[in-house]
């Protein structure tokens, strides 16, 4: 089996791989053709960011590993609630800003809810999924004309800026150096998905627990590494601010894009695990739906919060492993 966890990291390292070189490639892209700097923030880099949990759950549907597909989607919104928000608040408290008190967060909530629902019969239709991705299109025009007329910069597309002080050069070397990027960015996200699906399958068998646990634990956690590096470097930029509309922005994109796009594009209908509705559905939403409370009426996380966050998750990992354990 050591062999199987070797390919696990091996895969999970193509795949972030993979995610950074299209956001590079595919920005550059988009800047030497004059899009401008907010049109590649809410579509390039907020699209790129959930590549890995998008381009993991995709392949475990067509391959039939339904579990591995929502356990990934499931698993990373616990993970991104109550370890990268909990984590940083235990090191420092976070405040949490107006825009995601008012807006995002509810969004989340909500999302999380439909996604639920959706869920409760079982199966995640092709229409429901359509229904779905339709909803992050929705969300991203409607931060488009937020940004554009209120003058507001999202946390992405100030880091973009960043980036892009310098245009992109537009010579032929380096339009075909980007396309090539690009390309190779995608069919890193291909081969790092696939491998991680085959390792992550083999290894639940192998330990003699659900495909649905293997996707909540390891493959969640995997595909939410991106957010966590985010978190660290927020953390040590001094702009803890941040680190909350990341997480919330990427639960956001897992529920509308990430699940909407796997059961849109499923052969048949996403089956879900009638043991995840029991655990990790009511678990995810309960951790999601306490930061309301803390955004509306502390403002902040504390670090007694942000520690008991931690501890929480470290008993729902225990408990998804008593409980579903079987296969």
């Amino acid at each position: 089996m050591l062999i199987e966890i070797f390919y696990l990291i091996i895969g999970l390292i193509i795949l972030v791989a993979g995610a950074d070189a299209l956001i590079k490639g595919a920005t550059a892209l988009a800047r030497s053709f004059g899009v401008s700097t907010l049109i590649i923030g809410l579509t390039v880099v907020a699209f790129g960011t959930s590549a890995p949990e998008l381009f993991v759950s995709l392949v475990a549907a067509w391959r039939g590993t339904a579990d591995v597909a929502v356990g990934n989607v499931v698993g990373s919104n616990i993970f991104n609630i109550l370890i990268v928000i909990g984590l940083a608040a235990a090191f420092s408290p976070i405040t949490i800003s107006n825009a995601v008190r008012t807006r995002e967060l509810p969004i989340m909530t909500l999302a999380l809810a439909i996604f639920w629902w959706m869920s409760s019969d079982y199966l995640l239709s092709r229409i429901e999924g359509i229904l779905l991705f339709c909803c992050i299109i929705a969300y991203l025009l409607m931060n488009y004309f937020i940004v554009k007329h209120n003058k507001v910069v999202l946390p992405a597309i100030s880091e973009l800026d960043l980036e892009l002080q310098e245009d992109a050069p537009s010579s032929t070397p380096a339009l075909l150096k980007n396309t090539v990027m690009v390309i190779l960015g995608l069919a890193g996200l291909v081969f790092g998905a696939d491998l991680m699906v085959d390792s992550a399958t083999y290894i639940a068998r192998e330990m003699g627990v659900s495909e649905l646990v293997i996707g909540i634990t390891l493959i969640a956690v995997g595909t939410s590494l991106p957010e966590l590096a985010t978190t660290l470097v927020a953390a040590y930029r001094g702009e803890p601010e941040l680190i909350v509309g990341n997480a919330i922005g990427s639960n956001i994109f897992n529920v509308l894009c990430v699940i909407g796009a796997t059961a849109a594009v499923s052969r048949n209908a996403l089956e879900v695990n009638p043991k995840a509705l029991v655990l990790d559905f009511p678990f995810m939403f309960a951790a999601s739906f306490i930061m309301l409370p803390l955004a509306w009426c502390l403002g902040k996380v504390h670090k007694v919060t942000g520690v008991i966050m931690v501890l929480s998750y470290a008993a729902y990992v225990y408990l998804t492993f008593v409980n579903q354990g079987g296969v």
